[in-house]
């Protein structure tokens, strides 16, 4: 008798653990999905939103580029300069003075790279932005009403009267005010 409580026991640990996880699995799924959804939505309303937005200027992002260029070959500058009076003192071989003058051309063919490039861009967007507004001109021409030009066939031509000097109008008008 002694084993069949340990059994029961057993048994009634499973079904009660059974039990909690049917209401607490599906419970845990259904907030998951709407956590999901959620997430999914939230997405959905910053990327709207980020379409939204209207095109912003990079210039300060490219003018802090700029100053951290500045910084950069600075300190490879002063870093050249302290090898070079080190080796000039006789603290450290020339092999430093090299490595450090590298440094410096390396970056400096890497920052005139990097201008090219946003050079590059930047005229390429120009022209994308003049070619679209110029698409958007001719687009709008296009929707104009063209007014229409007379036919010249169309009409019947009046024979020409002989022209009438001026002199004989002006003194039909003089004579009437007389």
């Amino acid at each position: 008798m002694t084993h069949s409580v340990p059994l029961v026991t057993g048994l009634l640990y499973v079904a009660i653990v059974a039990l909690w996880a049917a209401v607490l699995i599906p419970m845990w799924l259904r907030r998951h999905d709407d956590d999901q959804a959620r997430r999914i939505e939230r997405h959905r309303t910053a990327m709207g939103a980020l379409a939204r937005m209207p095109e912003t200027d990079d210039r300060p992002a490219s003018a802090l580029a700029a100053r951290r260029r500045t910084i950069v070959l600075g300190a490879l500058a002063t870093l050249v300069a302290a090898t070079a009076g080190a080796w000039a003192l006789g603290y450290v071989s020339g092999w430093w003075v090299s490595a450090a003058i590298l440094l410096l051309v390396v970056f400096a063919a890497g920052v005139v790279i990097a201008h090219r490039v946003r050079v590059r861009t930047e005229s390429q967007r120009a022209l994308e932005r003049s070619t679209a507004s110029r698409e958007a001109r001719r687009q709008r021409q296009r929707m104009r009403p063209v007014p229409s030009t007379p036919d010249v066939d169309a009409e019947p031509r009046r024979p020409v009267q002989p022209a009438v000097p001026q002199t004989a109008r002006w003194d039909e008008v003089f004579d009437q005010t007389a």
